[in-house]
């Protein structure tokens, strides 16, 4: 063999080992940064990045299936509808349905769901999102499963880009919390409350 064609080998054999060393460290990191179902000797688990996995409530292996795959993933056996690890308990399989692409937002007939905590007081079928973090029913505005305490449906409307802030007639919202804009930094409702009592507590020294 000459050595021309002994190099080129030598060079297909490192380029062939750095492929196959490529896609198993590839598929290792993927694995590790990715949530997902996994189902190991007869038991269901969810794998969430960069943490590790957990056992999947009550969950039957031979009938599970994950409904949606990604960072975000539900799934579903004979048994019922998981979000995690977490069953969502009294979920109707027949009208279930996940809201937006990240997952956390979900229904059925007569629930809506934020993650696997069910809300109470909205009116399902009247539920509808307001960006990716905020939903109504047309009578209360909810901040990523959580109720805003005033908000006024009819006036709310996101504020940013990426969705987590909002405001209406009333307040300016981030996500679960309440508060107003000042110099366009947001103060929320209870940083104010505690600015208050450390100024009170000040004037009585």
């Amino acid at each position: 063999m000459s050595l021309i064609k002994f190099v080129f080998l030598a060079l297909g054999v490192l380029v062939l080992v750095g492929v196959v060393v490529m896609a198993v460290v590839g598929g290792f990191f993927v694995s590790i940064f990715t949530n997902s179902y996994e189902i190991k000797n007869g038991r269901v688990f969810y794998h969430v990045a960069g943490i590790g996995l957990s056992e999947v409530e009550g969950a039957d292996a031979e009938t599970f299936k994950e409904m949606r795959r990604g960072n975000h993933g539900y799934g579903e056996d004979k048994n019922g509808i998981y979000f995690h690890e977490k069953r969502l308990h009294g979920a109707d399989r027949d009208s279930f349905t996940i809201l937006n692409g990240n997952g956390y937002w979900s229904k059925d007939k007569g629930t809506v769901f934020y993650g696997a905590s069910a809300l109470p007081g909205v009116d399902a079928s009247k539920f509808r999102l307001l960006g990716s973090h905020y939903g109504t029913d047309g009578r209360l505005v909810y901040g990523i499963g959580r109720l805003l305490e005033g908000a006024d449906p009819e006036t709310f409307e996101l504020v940013t880009k990426d969705g987590t802030m909002a405001k209406d007639k009333n307040a300016y919202y981030r996500l679960e919390e309440r508060g107003r804009m000042e110099n366009g930094v947001f103060i929320s409702d209870e940083e104010a409350a505690e600015e208050a009592a450390e100024e009170a507590a000040e004037r009585t020294r």
